[in-house]
């Protein structure tokens, strides 16, 4: 008649030296006592470095957006100058009209 006692998996990190006791839902390792530490704290440095890399993109992104708003702004400038200056240009074009024609009546007067 065989045992109906379940056999514990060994710690994977110490092999059969010690009894895992403590299973990883993330990775489905088994771990000893002694070991489960080691092993949670591996992921907490890992999470600390995806929380790290997520602030850094995060930042990035918010910088590429500052930048891009920086940009529509100077564009904005560039067309109200560039509007502006095509005003004044006709407004000067104009009044060179104006002076030819006043300049060739007074001289069709003579």
């Amino acid at each position: 008649m065989a045992s109906s006692t379940p056999t514990k998996a060994p710690c994977v990190t110490c092999g059969s030296k010690s009894v895992g006791i403590f299973k990883c839902e993330g990775c489905s390792q088994t771990f000893c006592r002694k070991h489960v530490n080691e092993h949670r704290n591996v992921l907490s440095h890992q999470l600390d470095e995806i929380v790290l890399e997520h602030d850094t993109l995060q930042q990035t992104i918010a910088e590429k957006d500052d930048q891009k708003d920086y940009r529509q702004s100077l564009h904005k400038q560039i067309d109200q100058w560039e509007q502006d200056s095509i005003i004044k240009i006709q407004q000067t074009a104009e009044e060179a009209r104006k002076q030819v024609e006043r300049l060739t009546s007074l001289q069709k007067g003579k």
